[in-house]
């Protein structure tokens, strides 16, 4: 994989392109037939013009490609049912990927293309399309021989289960910087905070690993977290169990951080097993610090994740508390804040909360130095401790 298409220009191809810096191969276009065709992919995040054309010309797209990332999965779902309708996106997505099938090009898919009537018509014109795998297989294999998984029993009994997880992961992991990012709902930036310390933390010397629950985990070299592509291979329940291998195997590697990203909003709702599963992972995970990511008008539910992660984290206050400068409304339509309004915010937070760090999100690069020296700093005292 080296020259790279991606499709469309959503929420995760914007990932992808922000922190392409982080991947082994070069994004070469974009390909999408609704919105944003004849911009440059870079200046639509807002960075600097990258050379990515966004296109709805397939053709010219894919010359020069070796792999064509689908980041749609060529139905509907989520917030777009009505645009696929409009623009007949399903043909046009069919076309497109004929078209790279045609040319040899390699089709990789960040979702599982599950619609019967896709994998038919799939299967009759001869197409091939790779799904990424979201557990590494070092990590399947550490899983079956090294977990003893408590026994299924009913509903009620899983869920208990997840309340029960220090009795049974002994691998509580002292020798690596556990950092946990967690929101107040979802659509506030958790993945982009995550990448960009992720980034900084490489920038300034440290090892570093970040488990993403993004479903683009393996574009970048890192173990997969995301919940629903996990439960299409093994049991919900052993989700917290692969968290701890996830940080058991970066703690052996050498690594001086792990990073790990929360899915969706870290409050319960009226799943109560996917409730327990928040929980379950963040007890499993064990963070040393914490970041949570708010909005503009959720102060009683800042105060709640507060709360949970006092209970179930690390017992203190989140290191930092980011805002984010936008945020997706619905289909490729965002509301973005302006500098007055984030300053704003920002300092509500830090009289309300009494938070340490007040940033956004795009600024938690600033915060890596700050982390590194309280590693160092405790690393030093236990070093003392031990001379002592």
């Amino acid at each position: 994989m080296e020259n790279a298409v991606l499709y469309p220009f959503n929420k995760i191809t914007q990932g992808m392109i922000r922190f392409r810096d982080l991947t082994d191969f070069t994004v070469k276009a974009v390909v999408d037939f609704v919105q944003h065709r004849g911009c440059d992919a870079g200046v639509l995040i807002g960075e600097e013009g990258a050379g990515i054309p966004v296109t709805d010309h397939v053709e010219e797209a894919l010359q020069g490609a070796d792999v064509l990332i689908l980041n749609d999965p060529g139905t509907p779902f989520g917030n777009n049912e009505s645009v696929y309708g409009e623009y007949n996106l399903k043909s046009l997505w069919r076309m497109m990927v004929m078209t790279a099938s045609e040319k040899k090009i390699r089709i990789v898919s960040v979702h599982e293309i599950i619609e019967q009537d896709t994998l038919l018509w799939m299967e009759e014109h001869g197409i091939a399309i790779e799904v990424g795998p979201q557990i590494p297989s070092r990590l399947e294999e550490r899983l079956n021989q090294e977990y003893a998984f408590p026994s299924q029993g009913g509903e009620t009994a899983v869920y208990l289960n997840y309340f029960d997880l220090d009795s049974r992961l002994s691998a509580f992991n002292q020798n690596i910087c556990k950092v946990g990012i967690f929101a107040t709902r979802g659509c506030l930036g958790k993945f982009t905070a995550q990448m960009t310390l992720f980034r900084g933390l490489k920038l300034a010397g440290e090892q570093a690993k970040a488990i993403i629950t993004e479903p683009t985990a393996p574009f970048f070299s890192q173990p997969g977290g995301d919940i629903m592509k996990f439960i299409a291979h093994r049991p919900l329940s052993h989700y917290p169990y692969y968290i701890n291998a996830a940080v058991r195997e970066a703690e052996e590697e050498g690594c001086d951080f792990v990073l790990l990203s929360g899915q969706g909003s870290l409050l319960p709702n009226e799943n109560f097993v996917i409730a327990a599963t928040k929980i379950s992972y963040l007890c499993a995970f064990k963070p040393d610090h914490t970041v949570l990511i708010a909005g503009y008008d959720d102060n009683d539910q800042i105060r709640d994740s507060l709360d949970l992660l006092r209970i179930y984290g690390n017992g203190k206050a989140p290191f930092a508390i980011l805002i984010p400068d936008k945020y997706e409304v619905g289909f490729g339509a965002y509301v973005t804040k302006t500098p007055e309004e984030m300053e704003s915010r920002k300092e509500e937070i830090r009289q309300l909360f009494n938070a340490e760090h007040v940033e956004s999100v795009l600024d938690i690069g600033k915060l890596a130095q700050k982390l590194i020296e309280y590693k160092n700093g405790a690393l030093s005292r236990e070093s003392g401790m031990v001379a002592g």
